[in-house]
């Protein structure tokens, strides 16, 4: 699968779990619901289960609605794209915000994070019993 299919499955699997608004500067702060130190925790524990390659881990985090979507097939090309991103070096941003959809409050973490060959920015959202319910690389 070329890179293109690899970001338009990546982009049905965000938008099919959580449709999120841009987590720019016009984004909400942390809900008071989540701890920033436990929310900052938890993304950087999916970042390195990304590149443990841990599918399994991965997998034990996520919501019910993401294990439908981030299937083994979709981590398998997810860990491809990695692969080629080359040697994990440092996560240099990590920004926090929230948002609510159709009632739900979600912590979303966007995340840039250096590789060898190029830089990933990943959007991890987490509901408030802190399951991943949303991933997205750039």
């Amino acid at each position: 699968m070329n890179k293109t299919s690899l970001y338009r499955v990546l982009t049905i699997v965000l938008l099919a779990v959580l449709s999120l608004g841009g987590l720019g500067g016009c984004a909400a702060k942390l809900p008071e619901s989540f701890d920033e130190a436990e929310v900052r925790a938890a993304a950087e524990n999916v970042i390195n289960l990304l590149n443990q390659r841990d599918a399994n881990g991965l997998t034990a985090l996520m919501t019910e609605e993401m294990k439908v979507v981030l299937t083994v097939d979709v981590q398998a090309q997810i860990f491809a794209l990695l692969d080629g991103a080359g040697a994990f070096q440092e996560i240099s941003t990590l920004k926090m915000a929230g948002t609510t959809q159709s009632g739900v409050t979600y912590a979303v973490v966007a995340a840039k994070v250096k590789y060898e060959n190029s830089d990933v920015t990943y959007t991890i959202s987490f509901d408030q019993n802190m399951k991943l319910a949303g991933l997205y690389l750039k």
